[in-house]
């Protein structure tokens, strides 16, 4: 913990000198549209092309822009169910079943876009993951975690080495709960720095984390750090309008043995709709389930994914 207490300090001051050294130079070392537009299609910028349909969404006071991926799987599997938790919780002690419905939704509106005209904005998001056992004699949602969110978000673009960029540091606050209030509530609140890298068709982001030991976290889940950690990164690449991505969170931490790793795969369907295939191992597949280990693997659709 005072470790990355320690990291994240450093980040601090050094994305706080690193952002004073190229204010005054983000107009020479950021993309324009038209730059985006020149680039060949099998090495776009996918960075570029999220901030892009951002930037239309918030242009529309009547619309949202998708924040991470937002998808329903009708059909989800998970190998191991944590059945031992729920004892006594379900409608009729039932117990659950391997299939279920698992679905998610995440968007962000800008609160402030470039504040006294720098290239930082503020933005607020949520994002609700729902596993609804859709299946059973008597149907229920096992888990709903929600998750607000306030981040600050400064557009770098700064070159690094060949084609990649840093193109974003946020800087943001996030609480996550799944409003149980008995035995069964977890919850924890987080302030995080996340480093965003793209080149040609990929993405890298970056996020290590500060968890805040409140009296709940303490009395509810006092180890969840042990299994959750204190950083994820993001893997994506797309390719002829397909996005292949990787998370993975305390892998570095847990030298693997603890991680919860999720490989999706997006391709399209129609104009609007995406096929999705999303697997999962390891801890943390939920709130609930922080301490669980599981393997599950889902099949369905999207509206959005990391790109």
């Amino acid at each position: 913990m005072k470790k990355m207490k320690l990291l994240i300090l450093i980040l601090l001051i050094g994305y706080t000198t690193f952002a004073e050294a190229t204010s005054d130079n983000n107009s020479n070392t950021s993309f324009s549209s038209s730059n985006l537009q020149a680039a060949p299609p099998e090495h776009s910028n996918p960075v570029q092309e999220r901030e892009s349909k951002e930037t239309k969404a918030e242009n529309n006071p009547y619309a949202i822009a998708f924040y991470k991926p937002t998808y329903v799987l009708p059909f989800y599997y998970t190998g191991s169910p944590y059945n031992s938790i729920y004892q006594n919780n379900t409608p009729n002690n039932e117990s659950l079943k391997s299939d279920e419905v698992k679905y998610q939704f995440s968007f962000q509106v800008p609160a402030w876009k470039n504040i006294l005209n720098s290239n930082t904005s503020l933005y607020l998001a949520y994002t609700q993951l729902s596993y609804w056992q859709a299946y059973n004699k008597q149907a229920f949602f096992r888990e709903t975690d929600y998750e607000p969110e306030i981040y600050f978000s400064d557009k770098i673009n700064y070159p690094l080495i060949k084609n990649w960029r840093l193109n974003f540091i946020n800087i943001g606050a996030v609480h996550q709960s799944n409003g149980q209030g008995n035995s069964l509530e977890r919850s924890w609140n987080r302030a995080y720095l996340n480093f965003m890298f793209s080149s040609n068709n990929w993405i890298i982001g970056i996020k290590p984390w500060i968890i805040f030991h409140d009296s709940t976290y303490e009395q509810q889940n006092p180890n969840m750090s042990t299994y959750l950690g204190y950083e994820e990164f993001l893997v994506a690449y797309k390719c002829s309008n397909q996005v292949f991505s990787f998370e993975s969170r305390n892998f570095f931490e847990s030298g693997g043995r603890r991680s919860g790793n999720t490989l999706s795969w997006s391709f399209p369907l129609t104009v609007y709709i995406k096929g999705y295939v999303q697997v999962f191992s390891g801890y943390g597949q939920s709130l609930i389930e922080y301490n669980h280990r599981t393997n599950s693997v889902g099949v369905g659709i999207a509206l959005s994914n990391w790109v």
